[in-house]
């Protein structure tokens, strides 16, 4: 009886041991698929309509191809990770529900959708050009890889409508949530 009592321990032992290591292994490798995104150089932030209250938002549960549309409250959906990038005035956002970046891939009057971002800096269609309008407030997007800006369609801004792209900008206020 001894004996079975030492060998069930000792195999308890190693079980735990192993657990212990594959648990240090899967908290390393998080810990570098997170470093890749440089998460450390963002700053949460919510985007908001300039002339409203509505702003940028995700669906409840994002997936890959989501469109974004506008909300009409400051939650878990409406923030967004503000990432610098190595280009000056450049900036790719996140959103903090799921990791997905802020893509444009379309023409004029397309719906800006959530991609998985690409490493550092994202794709050219995840990064957005800063235009200053109020100092530290207001700001204007434009994207790298189409050319046009963020914005919302011209018979809106109204409760889940879609946020686009276009040739003429909109002001969008950036304020920590």
């Amino acid at each position: 009886m001894r004996r079975l009592i030492i060998m069930l321990a000792a195999g308890l032992l190693a079980a735990a041991t192993a657990l212990a290591t594959v648990g240090v292994a899967s908290a390393g490798a998080t810990t570098a698929s997170h470093a890749s995104l440089n998460l450390g150089s963002c700053t949460t932030v919510t985007i908001r309509l300039m002339s409203t209250n509505f702003f940028i938002g995700t669906p409840n549960h994002p997936v890959t191809g989501d469109a974004v549309f506008l909300r009409t409250k400051n939650n878990r959906n409406t923030r967004w990770l503000s990432c610098g990038t190595n280009h000056m005035g450049v900036r790719s956002f996140l959103s903090l529900n799921g990791l997905f970046a802020l893509t444009s891939r379309g023409g004029i009057g397309a719906a800006v959708t959530l991609e998985p971002r690409n490493g550092g800096d994202g794709f050219l269609s995840q990064q957005w050009t800063r235009n200053v309008i109020q100092s530290g407030r207001v700001f204007q997007y434009q994207n790298r890889k189409t050319g046009l800006w963020l914005r919302v369609p011209n018979s809106g801004p109204a409760l889940g409508q879609i946020v686009t792209t276009g040739n003429s900008p909109d002001n969008w206020v950036v304020v920590a949530p």
